[in-house]
């Protein structure tokens, strides 16, 4: 199992919930999330601290860090999840996020995040044993 967070600033939050007169503002705030989740995993699979799996498909759990204690439903994280892991294909770290390759992924609330004003997005990557 891999555990890897990634954080994200409240000006680059985007949910399903918020609406845009412009097609670019999402498409520009979902684009810098996938860039840094691409340059997370790639580091990490550079470093050798992460190995691709040997078994598909994985199963992905997406842990929310909400900003607050407040009421937060971690499923309308779903466009910054998606753009996480469409830059996780990008690193390479798997052939698709389609249903071959991965299964999920689902949604958990996690703790507040403990950094003002960023979000915290911790994607848990776990291989099914055969």
């Amino acid at each position: 199992m891999s555990e890897i967070d990634i954080a994200i600033s409240r000006q680059l939050w985007w949910t399903q919930n918020l609406r845009s007169r412009s097609w670019a503002v999402p498409y520009a705030k979902k684009k810098r999330v996938k860039d840094a989740a691409h340059i997370t995993f790639r580091s990490l699979i550079n470093a050798g601290r992460l190995t691709r799996p040997t078994y598909w498909p994985v199963h992905v759990t997406a842990i929310i860090h909400p900003l607050t204690h407040g009421r937060f439903d971690p499923e309308n994280a779903a466009p910054m999840v998606k753009a996480i892991l469409d830059g996780i294909t990008q690193s390479g770290y798997w052939p698709d996020d389609n249903a071959i390759y991965v299964t999920g992924p689902d949604y958990r609330l996690g703790q507040p995040s403990t950094q003002k004003g960023v979000y915290h997005i911790t994607i848990r990557i776990e291989e099914k044993e055969h």
